[in-house]
């Protein structure tokens, strides 16, 4: 008899992923598409919604053709956060997508904090403000292109916008809807205020409704079918945002761990109930029901930091296993210089190295931007724990790219002396939303039985006491250095 698998699909930034899983968590088969996003000169970020379904159709007929045989029991879709595309009455767009590290609304966020009227937004969505953030889009794009919003039936995240492309049905999930700042975060539903005070009333009715991330949100549709190779009548699942999903599929349920995703962003969540700390967080979500929370804190300030020196400052001559290698034989207590790991923003900041001398070399570069990334991590993660009023969690789970390196997993566990924990999945997200559809199809009882039955850990590093006081030092003088570098580079715009 056939063994059932589940499909995910994960849009990132780069790429759409499409993974076939069993109900135990183990990869069968991994598809790749690749989706150009586009960089315009005047920091606009955009895709274009037809070559972005077409890469993901492409990459669904290979999977499916991989797995003949099997019964495909459910289907569950994963991507970037926040951004927003827009499309008609049909799912057509009415415009190019808007990827979330475009900051075009940003000079709104600014004229509401200087108008003090952010922090009443806050208030109601549990959020701070930030360029790229969906509800900021939603009002950028109301003010700026009314006629476009005008043609427009629906305003998605990135995975709903595929979903409706699957089955005909626009929804999103508490996670997309809460973590774009969309939602009355106390209360729940839309935050009807909010979009009064932004004069987003008349345009409400362009958001879709709420529905379960471990439910039932459609089915593939005939049209879909024909496209895909998914058998027609596959239920869908409402799923997570990537940020979510990840914290899922790296097994953080009901357990007192603090994920760290370390990939072109540095994503840092724990699980918790309504934040207990002082101030707002970038991300503050519903998250498996009743009062539980996903409280993040990030940037996209993460591992894409080393992709990026070794395409374009090595010109691909040293691969990422040398460069573990290289990193290795470097002593650790040795003075070195500093990476501000800032290559692709924000804004003020921009990355480099910084205190250099003579005695550094590639290896020195190499570990610096290994514990630049580090770092950064774990600068968010204490904030995003002082938010959630919580103490630190006793160990941390390690997903993304520098999971993938046993050397850098432990410069993490070095520099936050806590264990760290490289999870089992090479494709977290796509695994976490594997779990939604599981329990959407009816094969585990709910998110926490298919997290414990579908998730582990590949890898354990302990971190060495002895280096506590030497990466305390050095921590705090990346913070000195990364402060005095911003405060030039923001008066250096002025």
């Amino acid at each position: 008899m056939s063994e059932d698998l589940l499909i995910a699909i994960d849009a990132g930034g780069t790429a759409v992923k499409v993974v076939a899983f069993d109900l135990h968590g183990t990869e069968i088969a991994s598809k790749t598409a690749d989706v150009e996003t586009i960089h315009h000169a005047d920091g606009r970020v955009e895709r274009e919604v037809a070559a972005f379904w077409s890469g993901t159709v492409s990459a669904l007929r290979r999977l499916v053709a991989d797995c003949a045989g099997h019964r495909i029991a459910g289907v569950g879709c994963t991507g970037f956060g926040n951004g927003l595309f827009l499309v008609d009455e049909d799912g057509n767009s009415t415009r190019p997508g808007i990827v979330s590290v475009d900051h075009r609304a940003q000079p709104l966020v600014d004229e509401l904090t200087q108008s003090g009227e952010a922090a009443s937004i806050s208030a109601l969505t549990g959020h701070r403000l930030w360029g790229g953030q969906s509800l900021m889009q939603f009002a950028q794009l109301a003010r700026s292109e009314p006629d476009v919003m005008a043609r427009s039936r629906w305003a998605l995240a990135c995975k709903d916008l595929l979903r409706l492309r699957l089955t005909g049905e626009a929804l999103t999930d508490p996670t997309d809807a809460s973590g774009g700042g969309m939602m009355d975060i106390a209360h729940g539903g839309y935050a009807t205020e909010a979009f009064a005070q932004l004069g987003l009333t008349d345009h409400a009715h362009r958001l879709p409704p709420i529905a379960a991330s471990d439910g039932v949100a459609g089915r593939v549709s005939r049209q879909a079918a024909e496209e895909t190779g998914l058998p027609e009548g596959t239920p869908v699942a409402g799923s997570m945002m990537d940020v979510a999903a990840c914290a899922l599929g790296a097994g953080a349920v009901d357990v007192p761990v603090l994920t760290m995703i370390a990939g072109t962003w540095s994503i840092n969540s724990l699980e918790s109930g309504p934040p207990k700390g002082c101030g707002v967080p970038i991300l503050n979500m519903h998250y498996r029901g009743g009062d539980k929370r996903l409280i993040a804190e990030g940037s996209p300030c993460s591992a894409a930091n080393l992709g990026w020196f070794l395409h374009h400052a090595m010109g691909g001559r040293v691969s990422v296993s040398e460069a573990n290698e290289r990193v290795a034989s470097c002593p650790v207590e040795a003075r070195r210089c500093q990476f501000l790991p800032y290559v692709f923003g924000p804004e003020p900041r921009r990355g480099g190295f910084v205190d250099m001398g003579a005695g550094d070399d590639l290896g020195t570069m190499l570990r610096a931007i290994y514990e630049g990334v580090a770092f950064q991590a774990r600068r968010h993660a204490e904030d995003a724990v002082a938010l959630a009023g919580q103490a630190f969690p006793p160990a941390i789970r390690l997903a993304g790219g520098a999971a993938k390196s046993p050397v850098w997993g432990q410069i993490f566990a070095d520099i936050c002396q806590r264990p760290v924990e490289a999870v089992r999945a090479a494709e977290v997200g796509a695994l976490g939303a594997a779990i939604c559809a599981s329990v959407a199809c009816g094969a585990h009882a709910d998110l926490g039985q298919a997290a414990r039955a579908m998730t582990g850990v590949a890898r354990r590093h302990t971190p060495n006491p002895a280096l506590a006081g030497f990466y305390d030092d050095r921590f705090r003088r990346f913070r000195q250095l990364d402060k005095g570098m911003a405060a030039l580079l923001e008066e250096a715009a002025r």
